[in-house]
Formats: C-alpha cells, sequence, structure tokens
C-alpha cells in the first residue's frame, strides 16, 4: 500500500508524476490552426450567449487577455467541443473516507 501512496501521489517526492512518467497523458495533442477555428470561434459567441457574456467580463476584467487575440482564441477553445477533455487530467484518482 505504502508503495501505492507513494508512487501515485502526484506531489510525492518519488512519484510516478514527478519521475515523468505522465508525460504523454499531460501533454496536449490537439490544438487549432487559427485561421480555421476564428470562423468557429465567431460562430460559438454568437450562438452561445453564457459564453459570450463571459468571454466579454472577461475582456474588460483583463486588459491583457483585451489585447491578446490569441490569447482570446484559445479560452474559446477550450470551451468549444473540440478541446481535449483529458488535456491535464491526472489518470490517477484517490479514494477519500470520511
Amino acid at each position: 500500500l505504502r508503495y501505492l501512496i507513494e508512487t501515485l501521489e502526484p506531489a510525492a517526492p518519488d512519484s510516478f508524476f514527478n519521475w515523468n512518467f505522465f508525460d504523454t497523458i499531460l501533454q496536449r495533442k490537439e490544438g487549432y490552426s487559427a485561421y480555421v477555428f476564428e470562423d468557429l470561434a465567431a460562430k460559438m459567441l454568437q450562438d452561445d450567449t453564457t459564453l459570450r457574456q463571459q468571454f466579454e467580463m472577461k475582456k474588460l476584467d483583463d486588459d491583457d487577455f483585451a489585447e491578446n487575440s490569441r490569447a482570446q482564441l484559445d479560452y474559446i477553445y477550450e470551451y468549444s467541443v473540440y478541446a481535449e477533455k483529458e488535456y491535464r487530467r491526472y489518470p490517477v484518482f484517490r479514494l477519500m473516507q470520511k
């Protein structure tokens, strides 16, 4: 049991995570081409009022974001059906009992 805890707990000093065993799982494998995704992003914002409101609020709250078109496309991409759902998802789960 101790071996499992020491190797699967990401914060443990000798964990598989710290020894880069999960690098391929945690790397983004899919992406988008800006010139292709721009039209899809515009349509998403047009069709999804909640996303559009969140997007506009972020632009108002974050000046750097408001000036960075790539960051804006990244933001919309993360909320699209094209984004990898498993990206940055550690493939080990912990069950806690009370």
